[in-house]
């Protein structure tokens, strides 16, 4: 069993990507040689190769990312109008290709926890199979108390490690529900916080060493990397 984290978000859109990238560059200034993973990637996006830059290193494309697909949908659908299924042994060839070469292996989901991979497969059952502990990054904005715990709840049911939370700002504005909603989720879904990492212009976002300083600026990225370490 390698040592890493799986990164799912309690939707689309809710910063994990960025949450994700900003981990990476922590985790690698903190001297862990980190290899990163993109399941699937719909919609033309970039974020595989955002994950891969932030290792600093030369990762091969085909296991970091195996499945991309045009249409901004969940996967299976993606795939289906790709005319193209995903497959989950050509999955568990990356991760294993890639935990193999690193001492610790972040896997960013797509989506939200029960996002449908194939064949009644979702990213629940692949964080099952990779059996790595679940970091859910969540919103700070209404709505999020429901997604977070909902979620939470799922991945206990499933039997999945939970390392905890981290909040993303997607908007520059900062709510009056927030501080409320983060105290709410951490109670009712007994979580760890590891804090709320704040909405990011992409010149920052673009640039590795400000996104290290944002992470430990903002998240205790000490206690996410040990707990991970740990849970393995």
């Amino acid at each position: 069993m390698g040592k890493g984290l799986f990164v799912v978000g309690t939707d689309t859109g809710v910063g994990k990507t960025t949450v994700s990238v900003a981990l990476v560059h922590a985790f690698t200034k903190l001297g862990r040689r980190v290899a990163v993973m993109k399941p699937c990637e719909t919609g033309g996006g970039d974020d595989a190769a955002r994950l891969a830059a932030a290792t600093g290193r030369t990762l091969d494309p085909t296991l970091v990312n195996p499945y991309r697909f045009p249409l901004p949908a969940a996967p299976e659908i993606a795939a289906r109008h790709a005319g193209a299924r995903v497959e989950l042994g050509v999955l568990q060839a990356a991760y294993d290709a890639l935990s193999a070469d690193a001492q610790l292996t972040l896997v960013e989901g797509a989506g939200g926890l029960l996002v449908p991979l194939c064949g009644g497969v979702t990213i629940a059952d692949l964080v099952v199979r990779f059996d790595l502990p679940m970091l859910i990054v969540a919103r700070t904005q209404l709505g999020t108390i429901n997604h977070t715990l909902m979620t939470a709840e799922i991945a206990r049911r499933r039997g999945i490690r939970l390392l905890g939370v981290v909040f993303s700002r997607v908007r520059r504005a900062i709510g009056p529900e927030e501080k409320e909603s983060v105290s709410a989720i951490v109670r009712f879904g007994e979580l760890r916080s590891f804090g709320v990492l704040p909405w990011l212009p992409e010149k920052i976002r673009l640039d590795g060493v400000k996104m290290a300083e944002q992470a430990a600026q903002h998240l205790a990225v000490d206690r996410i990397l040990a707990i991970a370490e740990q849970a393995n």
